[in-house]
Protein backbone atom coordinates (compact mmCIF):
# COMPACT_ATOMS: atom_id res chain seq x y z
CA UNK A 1 0.00 0.00 0.00
CA UNK A 2 2.68 2.39 0.63
CA UNK A 3 4.34 1.85 -2.48
CA UNK A 4 1.33 2.31 -4.28
CA UNK A 5 0.83 5.83 -2.17
CA UNK A 6 4.33 6.92 -3.40
CA UNK A 7 3.53 5.79 -6.67
CA UNK A 8 0.49 7.83 -7.18
CA UNK A 9 2.56 10.46 -5.80
CA UNK A 10 5.26 10.06 -8.29
CA UNK A 11 2.00 9.91 -11.35
CA UNK A 12 1.16 13.41 -9.77
CA UNK A 13 4.84 14.74 -9.59
CA UNK A 14 5.88 13.96 -13.52
CA UNK A 15 2.14 15.95 -14.67
CA UNK A 16 3.00 18.96 -11.98
CA UNK A 17 7.05 18.99 -12.76
CA UNK A 18 6.61 20.27 -15.82
CA UNK A 19 3.98 22.99 -14.92
CA UNK A 20 5.65 24.61 -12.27
CA UNK A 21 7.02 27.44 -14.02
CA UNK A 22 3.50 28.06 -15.54
CA UNK A 23 2.62 28.62 -11.53
CA UNK A 24 5.94 31.13 -11.24
CA UNK A 25 4.59 32.90 -14.42
CA UNK A 26 1.06 32.97 -13.49
CA UNK A 27 2.05 34.63 -10.82
CA UNK A 28 4.02 37.00 -12.71
CA UNK A 29 1.27 37.81 -15.19
CA UNK A 30 -1.26 38.36 -11.98
CA UNK A 31 1.46 41.42 -11.11
CA UNK A 32 1.25 42.83 -14.98
CA UNK A 33 -1.07 45.71 -15.13
CA UNK A 34 -4.53 44.76 -16.12
CA UNK A 35 -5.29 44.98 -20.10
CA UNK A 36 -1.47 43.71 -20.07
CA UNK A 37 -1.62 40.42 -22.73
CA UNK A 38 1.08 38.00 -24.26
CA UNK A 39 0.68 38.08 -27.69
CA UNK A 40 0.77 35.07 -29.20
CA UNK A 41 1.26 34.11 -33.19
CA UNK A 42 -0.82 31.80 -35.15
CA UNK A 43 2.31 29.97 -35.40
CA UNK A 44 3.43 29.95 -31.81
CA UNK A 45 -0.26 28.75 -31.12
CA UNK A 46 0.30 25.86 -33.84
CA UNK A 47 3.50 25.09 -32.05
CA UNK A 48 2.18 25.15 -28.82
CA UNK A 49 -0.61 22.74 -30.11
CA UNK A 50 1.94 20.21 -31.31
CA UNK A 51 4.00 20.02 -28.62
CA UNK A 52 0.62 19.91 -26.69
CA UNK A 53 -0.18 16.72 -28.10
CA UNK A 54 3.32 15.17 -27.97
CA UNK A 55 3.16 15.70 -24.44
CA UNK A 56 -0.27 14.75 -23.46
CA UNK A 57 1.08 11.01 -25.49
CA UNK A 58 4.17 11.23 -23.23
CA UNK A 59 2.78 11.45 -20.26
CA UNK A 60 0.29 8.81 -20.69
CA UNK A 61 2.90 6.52 -21.76
CA UNK A 62 4.95 7.63 -18.12
CA UNK A 63 1.74 7.47 -15.81
CA UNK A 64 1.46 4.19 -17.57
CA UNK A 65 4.93 2.74 -16.70
CA UNK A 66 4.71 4.42 -13.56
CA UNK A 67 2.24 2.77 -12.18
CA UNK A 68 3.66 -0.73 -13.06
CA UNK A 69 7.09 0.22 -10.74
CA UNK A 70 7.25 -0.23 -7.06
CA UNK A 71 10.80 1.20 -6.74
CA UNK A 72 11.02 4.26 -5.87
CA UNK A 73 13.97 5.19 -7.56
CA UNK A 74 12.73 3.52 -10.55
CA UNK A 75 10.18 5.84 -10.11
CA UNK A 76 12.22 8.49 -9.94
CA UNK A 77 14.54 7.57 -13.05
CA UNK A 78 11.01 7.40 -14.88
CA UNK A 79 10.02 10.90 -13.58
CA UNK A 80 13.27 12.24 -15.23
CA UNK A 81 12.53 11.01 -18.66
CA UNK A 82 9.28 11.95 -18.99
CA UNK A 83 10.27 15.58 -17.96
CA UNK A 84 13.30 15.18 -20.56
CA UNK A 85 10.99 14.17 -22.83
CA UNK A 86 8.44 16.43 -22.99
CA UNK A 87 11.25 19.24 -23.16
CA UNK A 88 12.29 17.24 -26.23
CA UNK A 89 8.64 17.82 -27.85
CA UNK A 90 8.81 21.35 -26.93
CA UNK A 91 12.00 21.97 -28.36
CA UNK A 92 11.14 20.11 -31.69
CA UNK A 93 8.34 21.88 -32.57
CA UNK A 94 10.73 24.85 -32.26
CA UNK A 95 9.95 26.49 -28.92
CA UNK A 96 11.99 26.87 -25.49
CA UNK A 97 10.37 25.87 -22.39
CA UNK A 98 9.78 29.08 -20.96
CA UNK A 99 7.76 30.24 -24.20
CA UNK A 100 5.75 26.71 -23.96
CA UNK A 101 4.61 27.60 -20.38
CA UNK A 102 4.32 31.19 -21.08
CA UNK A 103 2.00 30.76 -23.89
CA UNK A 104 0.00 27.81 -21.59
CA UNK A 105 -0.28 30.65 -18.53
CA UNK A 106 -1.42 33.33 -21.58
CA UNK A 107 -4.34 30.56 -22.68
CA UNK A 108 -5.40 30.23 -18.88
CA UNK A 109 -6.12 34.36 -18.65
CA UNK A 110 -6.71 35.35 -22.23
CA UNK A 111 -10.23 34.53 -23.14
CA UNK A 112 -9.54 34.86 -26.84
CA UNK A 113 -6.58 33.15 -27.13
CA UNK A 114 -8.68 30.23 -25.50
CA UNK A 115 -10.97 30.56 -28.85
CA UNK A 116 -7.94 31.10 -31.16
CA UNK A 117 -6.62 27.52 -29.41
CA UNK A 118 -9.86 25.44 -29.58
CA UNK A 119 -10.29 26.92 -32.99
CA UNK A 120 -7.17 25.32 -33.63
CA UNK A 121 -7.40 22.32 -32.24
CA UNK A 122 -10.50 21.33 -33.59
CA UNK A 123 -9.11 22.36 -37.20
CA UNK A 124 -6.14 19.59 -36.46
CA UNK A 125 -8.49 17.07 -35.62
CA UNK A 126 -10.28 17.21 -38.55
Amino acid sequence: MKIRNTLALVIAAVALSFSAAISAQSYEMQQQPPGTTTEVTDQELGQFVEAQGQISAIQQDFSGRLQQVEDPERAHELQVQANEKMTEAVEEVGLDVNSYNSIATAVQSDPELQKRLNAMMQDDSR
